[in-house]
């Protein structure tokens, strides 16, 4: 039965009412400029200016890796990177020298993916001031749509490039997947698409090969030109056309891209896989049923069967958190979700996913199984309905109050998605309108989604495929596919007993109870950098800079001088969970469970963390919600609860990931760079089942009143869309009555090891890797001047590494490099670190191109690349400048150090020099503190 039929046929029996049938198409924002050109080339145009004055670029296309052949695994992946090596209009490798003369960054704004089905390019954050700058980035489009050189020499040097991606991406995981779609997607190109391909045709398809795929697929009815932002739309329209003008349509005969059908399954599907290298088990249950008809997301329908899906899902991971803290839970974390098919698009199911405890691969797969019968027999309770939808409409509302400060990106990504599978694209106002009203029908309740559940839950064995993966160990009992099919037979026979669902209903925090609210005292303004400061009674500090970035926002912070560098080794097991510990531990009368459920409808949160320096409260909240996040802060300050359940659960997860991490080649060499690079390896070391065993709850709650109960010494900030008016009493009541206390101050903790000190090793792993990371750092003092010569120093050393090493020699497939000035104390810190997973045949060279790569630039630096660099922080600047998270940094470091690091940030950019950067280089290389850190293969 059809998915649409299903939804119907439960609006029916619910609701009886056949005008149910009619529920209307979903409108289409008017403020999108669509267009197709007789070539067959679509178009989308929105003019948007939030951020103001830039503008992103895509080319979307309706071609994956599910058009490749068996010959061809691969060539939809290697055609992407090419289309960075060379154009018509941007030879070789220059499109990227282009593009950050426009102040866009490769990475980050200069972009692609491959998937199975589609291929998206995008040229973001592009500013508008130059309408020739515009233009290019739309000559770049075409170039990507039919102009690509794909040259001999370019191939061959990009094949080393893949290769390294691949390697990168080598895990058991994706080896255990690679052996699972196959039968995951018996009889169905799905299970032997992934992009990345064989590397058995990467290294060897003969150039014309990609060619022929390139001008087979790439045509101008498989794509869509796409541009969001601060644009003149008619301008960009008539551009568009003029540049396709002259692009033929495809002929009678090409290539069609058509829907590829999956399948059913009349049998269950049982799939066991090991790998040696394998962290912790998985377990997985699919019960596939017909995706939602592309051709039908443009009607309500669409929307009424989104929202409930995301209900279904939303109850039910409820109850896996609430069974996963319980100690005889056989899983750690478990979900569901109704939604794709694994990769596929035609096919969708119902799915059910967990991460089982050591040697309960078995009960962990009875278990998820087990609850998703339960909710089939019995449905979901009123009361998880009710919390469910008040959770769904706070979001909701949080998103329209929003509405005109959407992002070019988010944008971007819904006329993509548009384009590729239909997806709705209404006015966020149409949209909120719709959904309000839909969440408000009376028929759309509980009685509804009981009634469609029992039609995506499956119980019998049609369409139904499950897999279990676990580490590959000498004497190990594993779950075998007989067995798995035994314990699903087994759930089924079982009588199953209702859901209980227990609520705390009471307020977060007794009001009569609190102590008397304090007063503002004293108030005073920097007009400089747009704030006021309020002194309470008690002495302590607010600081609030109202903003409208964002509708639908209130940023919040707490800070003070203390921190975890008082405390010697015996705290060193328990400061490095303190934070972890503390976020689960209970509030006032709540659990940590009780307080989630507690929170549904409610959009705020708070959240303790305690570094070598500070002890910090952060939180956010919506416009409407920040008396509650003032409530959570309270009681964080007040009343942290021991919450031994949600402990014990913790623990045992963190056992598990701890016990195996050594098996995963990237976790050796993380925990390699911490215990090389500080001075103190016992206060820095990485966690280890030895920390576990150090670990003792009642001393953590013992760090926390130390550090948290003495609120009136912190400097409190807002910086959002709040109401002063409305936040000032509220501020009195929750922050001015606590009693007044001392000022702390922090202990220097030994930094960073001095001199050269290098760690070479080896690491065996089922694939080869080796991975290279150098680290230079001095004292210095802390001026804007030189935090940004740090952040452009390091821009360039990204730019310098990415030519020498990836291109010019394929000798890795991604290499960063990135420079900061940083407090540590009383003391600031210039570093500068470069990170290079690499071909392990050229680690020796990668590691060589690393370290002259930086002493070049200590002599000269290239005066073209540090304009681009300039470019693109300017731009950035003014980015930065329009968000809420970047002014609570300003203002932190105003408060704590004095220093204003905004109001000359421009100006400082613009008198960047070569000189002055090599000269940084230079400085900070001649303290001679090096660390250097390098992984190689084991033979």
């Amino acid at each position: 039965m059809k998915l649409k039929h299903l939804l119907f046929a439960a609006l029916v029996f619910v609701s009886g009412m056949a005008s149910a049938q009619q529920m209307g198409p979903i409108p289409v924002n008017k403020n999108v400029r669509q267009g197709k050109l007789s070539n067959g080339l679509t178009y989308y145009i929105l003019h948007n200016e939030w951020p103001e004055k830039v503008a992103n670029f895509y080319i979307a296309q309706r071609v994956g890796a599910i058009q490749e052949e068996e010959s061809q695994r691969g060539l939809a992946h290697f055609l992407e990177h090419m289309a960075f090596n060379g154009s018509e209009h941007f030879p070789d490798s220059t499109l990227l020298e282009f593009t950050r003369s426009l102040g866009v960054e490769f990475g980050s704004d200069l972009n692609a993916f491959t998937s199975i089905e589609e291929t998206v390019y995008r040229v973001c954050n592009v500013p508008v001031q130059r309408q020739s700058a515009l233009d290019s980035c739309l000559l770049i489009m075409k170039d990507w749509s039919n102009g690509l050189t794909l040259a001999d020499k370019e191939i061959d040097k990009e094949r080393g490039v893949i290769h390294q991606e691949w390697q990168l991406n080598q895990n058991a995981t994706m080896r255990i997947l690679e052996r699972s779609l196959p039968k995951m997607y018996p009889n169905c190109k799905y299970g032997l698409r992934l992009p990345i391909g064989l590397m058995s045709v990467v290294d060897h398809f003969k150039y014309q090969a990609l060619r022929d795929y390139y001008h087979k697929w790439y045509r101008p009815d498989n794509q869509c030109i796409i541009v969001v932002g601060d644009v003149d739309v008619d301008k960009i329209e008539a551009q568009i056309k003029k540049l396709w003008a002259n692009v033929p349509a495809p002929g009678a005969d090409a290539a069609q891209v058509v829907p590829v059908p999956v399948p059913d399954n009349d049998k269950a599907i049982y799939i066991f896989e090991k790998d040696k290298e394998m962290q912790h088990s998985s377990v997985g249950i699919y019960m596939k049923h017909e995706a939602f008809p592309k051709e039908m997301k443009s009607d309500q329908y669409y929307y009424i069967d989104a929202y409930l899906k995301e209900i279904m899902a939303m109850m039910l991971n409820q109850r896996f958190q609430e069974m996963a803290i319980k100690a005889d839970c056989p899983f750690i974390n478990a979900y569901g979700y109704d939604g794709k098919f694994i990769l596929s698009s035609t096919k969708d199911a119902f799915t059910l996913g967990a991460t089982p405890k050591e040697g309960k691969e078995l009960e962990a797969f009875k278990a998820i199984y087990r609850e998703a019968q339960r909710v089939r027999q019995f449905g979901f309770t009123p009361g998880e309905f009710d919390r469910m939808k008040a959770e769904y409409l706070s979001k909701l509302e949080a998103l329209y109050q929003n509405r005109n400060k959407v992002k070019n990106d988010q944008y971007g990504d819904e006329l993509r998605d548009h384009f590729l599978k239909n997806e709705p694209i209404p006015s966020k106002e149409d949209e909120y309108a719709i959904m309000k009203q839909f969440i408000e029908m009376p028929m759309l309740n509980v009685q509804l989604v009981n009634e469609y559940v029992k039609q995506l839950i499956s119980d019998n064995d049609s369409n139904f495929i499950a897999n279990i993966y676990v580490q590959e160990k000498a004497g190990a009992n594993y779950p075998t596919e007989d067995k798995m099919a035994k314990a699903i037979s087994e759930v089924r026979a079982e009588k199953l007993e209702p859901y209980v669902d227990n609520t705390k209903q009471e307020p977060l925090v007794d009001e009569t109870k609190l102590p008397k609210a304090g007063k503002i005292v004293k108030e005073t303004e920097n007009k400089k950098l747009g704030y006021k400061e309020l002194t309470l009674s008690n002495g302590a500090r607010v600081i609030l800079k109202k903003t409208n970035f964002k509708e639908n926002e209130v940023r919040f912070s707490a800070v003070a001088k203390g921190g975890s560098g008082s405390y010697g080794k015996a705290d060193y097991d328990n400061l490095k969970l303190f934070n972890s510990i503390i976020g689960i531990s209970g509030l006032g009368n709540f659990s940590n469970q009780e307080l989630q459920k507690a929170l549904y409808g409610k959009q705020a949160s708070i959240s303790l963390s305690l570094g070598n320096y500070f002890q910090t409260v952060s939180g956010h909240a919506v416009p409407k919600d920040v008396e509650t996040m003032l409530q959570l802060l309270y009681l964080n300050f007040t009343k942290v609860a021991k919450d031994q359940q949600s402990y014990d659960a913790v623990m045992v997860q963190l056992e598990q990931a701890l016990k195996n991490k050594d098996l995963s080649p990237e976790s050796v060499f993380s925990d390699s760079i911490s215990l090389t690079l500080n001075a103190d390896k016992e206060r820095n070391a990485p966690l280890s089942m030895k920390t576990l065993k150090g670990v003792n709850y009642d001393r953590i709650l013992q760090i926390w009143k130390e550090r948290f109960t003495n609120p009136s010494q912190y400097v409190y900030t807002f910086v959002g869309n709040f109401d002063e008016a409305t936040l000032r009493p509220l501020i009195e009541k929750y922050i001015g009555c606590f009693p007044k206390g001392k000022t702390e101050n922090w202990k220097e903790v030994p930094n960073y090891r001095t001199g050269k000190v290098s760690n070479k090793f080896t690491n065996k792993s089922e694939t080869p890797k080796a991975i290279g990371f150098e680290f230079w750092h001095k004292e210095m003092p802390y001026t804007v001047e030189n935090a940004i010569l740090a952040d452009a120093a390091g821009q360039i050393l990204s730019m310098q590494y990415l030519k020498d090493i990836r291109e010019d020699q394929g000798a890795a497939y991604s290499v960063s490099a990135s420079g900061a000035l940083i407090f540590r104390g009383n003391k600031s810190y210039a570093v500068m670190q470069a990170y290079c997973p690499m071909d392990p045949n050229k680690a020796e060279l990668a590691v060589k191109l690393l370290n002259d790569g930086i002493k070049a630039n200590s002599i000269k630096v290239d005066a073209d690349k540090l304009q681009k660099v300039k470019d693109f922080m300017l731009k950035q600047a003014d980015i930065d400048a329009k968000g809420n998270g970047h002014w609570m940094g300003v203002l932190d470091t105003y408060t704590w150090y004095g220093i204003d690091t905004e109001s000359t940030c421009k100006a400082t950019i613009q008198a960047l020099t070569p000189e002055k950067v090599a000269n940084f280089i230079k400085t900070l290389m001649s303290a001679g503190n090096q660390v250097e850190v390098v992984m190689t293969p084991a033979k």
